[in-house]
């Protein structure tokens, strides 16, 4: 009580101002005991903690929490822990007045870790290469029978059955060896059509190349190494980036702002001072010193600023040189790179591709072997075989029998074997005619897709000109043949990657009517008797395209000596001329393409009538619009024909122009899928043309689909005119999945026709089955209608079953 009564007398005896000058430092101790104490206390809880005992555990390891030093020396059998650890939180702590620091404070709580023991694993066996079978056979079969009550006219026959059996297999020989059999067998009751069987073996050149282009593009991607330019130069840009990225943080920081500003205000202040103090007195100005009156302090700032955002500004500089620089380098090496892909691809001989290989440094250990000779082989087929060779020589000729191909450098190609002309007798069955063969053999330089010069020598036996229109049944007798011999110079030049000429010549030996006139026997002499012109023909073709116009033109001539014979023309005893020109454009985009075209009489098809001369020309000019979300458009006007069974053994064929247009569409409307489509089809042709009893009509179809999920709905409406009557009909189909083994559909068909006044009422219908394993069998049936020769629509029913296995 005594020293609190004499220190409430000493504090009544003392002035105010007098305790703030006593009391500030009496304040200023106090605080700094208080941060004495409180850095006692920090520094015995990190001596307590960094000394905590470890606690054993069975199994496990508990480490102590250190919040100061979290990186410390781990015991050998403790977990790694990382190398950035980030603190929990910073505790602000005041050191003096002016001085603030954040204390960082690491306070992770390290998870016990339980030992398990190790497992031995057995060793890791290499994986086996895979096992590539002998023989991998791929393909389907297919049986396929049709059934007609009627056949159309002008044809009449009545209960046709025709039967197909197929077979396609792709053979694929040690993974490497691709081939191809068909085996095909037809037979009917007809008498028009032909039974015949036929087997085909081919090689297929196309997969075999494809595949060995595929493994050495492969190869060649593979041995990229990495390309060191644009790495180096991207690594430099990173470097660069987070060099600017600093750099950035340092100026941008606000606390160095702050800094400039205060210490430009404070130089400032101390400058108008000194400025003050030297001013004159009889001009009372202050003399302008720029920045003299900053301090040093100041200016030091100011230089390291400006010389940080200098240093900014070039990295940022150099920042868009190196991307385009990368850029630069990245599309060049994809440009090589792509170079080198698309040489491999349009590659056309073994030994461009060796040249390619060399070039690039790939090695053929990964190709087969003989793969030079095998890309050689350009053809090789036993069986029923496709020939054509040239213009004048033989071209589009069915052959029973051998042909193959060899083009490494020079170029070899032979064909021999039994003739079915031109196809045609695939349709209709001639009169009882002799047997055809030809031989083919030719030998040239060069590629055969390339420039090259190619000679051609054929001979065989060959029927002679009309014989297709020959009434065997009533003469009784067989059509003659002819022997024939000759050869053939064809040279093909390619005057730029899309300009093409090909010129030809050829001579022969003369058709069996025109020997006694020579006085020559001997095939070979009638060949090579060069001062008889008659027996020669030529030929010349062009194809070019140009890039920038989009155009494509194509044009052939073709002069024919009366007494020349081959087996690629017929021969009437006249020199023939024939000639063909087209031309197609695309405009608008590539959205509308145009054809136009026109050519003589061939004098390829025997079946056409003698009225059509050399001298006449077929005109012919198509149209197509296909545009984004707009209908596709179609327009043509082109030449048809029809061949007329005139009697048992006896055709002739008719020509005359058709005029097509359609529409089609498809769209969705509300998430519905439809399909419209509109045709309208107009023959120009002549009672006297056809036996065809809707001559000159004009027909219009409008067909209108929707596709309801499993279930597919379909609507045709169509009318046909002409002078004589008017042809309505009205059809309905639906066909429904009801799930993906089972399909049924059926349809209903309305015919009303004018001339007569007949209604009559036709129906389908139509079923599938997919049985798992087993193939897919599609049965169809049809009660429908044909027109009758007295302009009447007679009845005509049809059906078809089919069996198809895919494996």
């Amino acid at each position: 009580m005594l020293i609190l009564y004499n220190s409430l007398t000493a504090y009544s005896q003392l002035r105010k101002p007098d305790i703030n000058r006593l009391g500030k430092p009496l304040l200023l101790n106090a605080r700094d005991n208080i941060n004495a104490v409180k850095d006692t206390v920090l520094t015995s809880t990190k001596n307590v903690l960094q000394h905590l005992p470890v606690k054993q555990g069975e199994g496990a390891a508990i480490y102590a929490v250190d919040t100061l030093v979290p990186k410390r020396l781990a015991a050998a059998d403790s977990i790694a822990e990382p190398e950035d650890d980030e603190p929990s939180v910073w505790l602000p702590e005041q050191r003096n007045c002016k001085s603030v620091v954040n204390v960082p404070v690491y306070a992770y709580i390290y998870v016990p870790v339980v030992r398990e023991p190790v497992k031995k694993m057995a060793p890791v066996e290499p994986a086996k290469p895979q096992r590539i079978p002998f023989l991998q056979v791929h393909g389907n079969v297919m049986y396929n029978v049709n059934y007609y009550s009627n056949i159309d006219t002008p044809y009449n026959e009545q209960d046709i059955y025709q039967h197909t059996v197929q077979t396609y297999l792709d053979v694929t020989v040690k993974g490497q060896y691709p081939m191809r059999i068909y085996l095909t067998n037809r037979f009917t009751n007809s008498k028009l059509f032909r039974n015949f069987s036929d087997l085909n073996f081919n090689y297929n050149n196309t997969q075999f190349t494809q595949k060995i282009k595929t493994q050495i593009r492969e190869k060649f991607l593979a041995s990229l190494p990495s390309p060191a330019v644009p790495d180096s130069l991207q690594y430099e840009l990173v470097a660069t980036i987070k060099k600017l990225k600093v750099l950035d943080g340092w100026i941008k920081n606000p606390g160095l702002i702050q800094k400039m500003v205060e210490a430009r205000e404070k130089a400032w202040r101390d400058s108008v001072k000194a400025t003050l103090k030297l001013q004159a007195p009889e001009t009372n100005t202050v003399k302008d010193t720029g920045l003299a009156w900053l301090s040093l302090d100041s200016l030091s700032i100011y230089q390291q600023y400006t010389q940080k955002k200098q240093q900014a500004d070039s990295l940022r500089a150099r920042v868009v040189v190196l991307q385009q620089m990368i850029k630069s380098a990245k599309g060049q090496s994809r440009e090589t790179i792509n170079k080198v892909c698309r040489d491999i691809e349009q590659a056309k001989s073994p030994a461009k591709l060796k040249e390619i290989m060399v070039e690039n440094q790939i090695g053929d250990s990964i190709l087969p072997k003989g793969y030079k000779t095998l890309m050689a082989i350009r053809s090789f087929g036993i069986g029923r075989t496709v020939v054509n060779y040239s213009e004048l020589s033989a071209k589009n000729i069915s052959v029973n029998g051998l042909q193959a191909e060899y083009n490494p450098d020079a170029y070899y190609a032979v064909a021999t074997g039994s003739v079915d002309y031109r196809f045609r007798d695939f349709i209709v069955k001639g009169p009882k005619q002799s047997n055809q063969y030809l031989t083919v053999l030719r030998y040239g330089r060069g590629l055969k897709d390339g420039n090259n010069i190619i000679f051609t020598w054929f001979g065989g036996r060959r029927q002679l000109y009309n014989a297709g229109t020959v009434d065997s049944q009533q003469v009784q007798t067989q059509t003659p043949s002819s022997a024939l011999m000759g050869f053939t110079v064809e040279g093909t030049y390619r005057l730029t990657k899309n300009i093409m000429f090909t010129a030809e010549v050829a001579k022969s030996s003369y058709p069996v009517y025109a020997k006694d006139s020579s006085g020559k026997s001997s095939l070979p002499s009638q060949m090579l008797e060069l001062s008889n012109r008659h027996n020669e023909a030529y030929s010349l073709k062009a194809d070019a395209f140009f890039p920038k116009t989009q155009t494509t033109v194509r044009g052939t001539f073709k002069r024919l000596g009366a007494n020349f014979q081959s087996f690629s023309t017929f021969t009437d005893g006249s020199a023939q001329t024939a000639w063909s020109a087209s031309i197609q454009q695309l405009f608008f985009k590539r959205q509308l393409t145009l054809t136009l075209g026109a050519n003589t009489n061939d004098f390829s098809n025997p079946f056409i009538g003698s009225q059509y001369k050399s001298t006449t020309v077929f005109k012919s000019v198509q149209a197509t619009l296909r545009k984004n979300k707009w209908p596709v458009i179609s327009l043509g006007y082109f030449p048809s024909s029809q061949i007329t069974k005139l009697g048992d053994g006896l055709y002739q064929e008719n020509l005359f122009y058709t005029l097509t247009g359609n529409v089609t569409h498809s769209y969705k409307v509300r998430q519905l899928m439809m399909n419209s489509a509109m045709v309208y089809t107009q023959f120009y042709n002549r009672s006297t043309d056809s036996g065809f009893v809707y001559f000159n009509t004009k027909n219009l179809l409008l067909s209108q689909s929707a596709f309801l999920q499993q279930l597919t709905l379909q609507a045709n409406a169509s009318g046909a005119f002409n002078q004589d009557y008017k042809l309505y009909t009205l059809e309905g189909k639906a066909l429904y999945n009801i799930n993906k083994y089972i399909a049924v559909g059926g349809g209903i068909k309305y015919n009303y026709q004018t001339e007569f006044n007949i209604e009559q009422l036709g129906y389908s219908a139509e079923t599938s089955l997919q049985i798992p394993k087993v193939g897919q069998i599609q049965f169809s049936a049809e009660k429908g209608f044909i027109p009758g020769m007295n302009k009447q629509l007679m009845p005509n029913n049809t059906g078809r079953a089919t069996y198809f296995k895919t494996f």
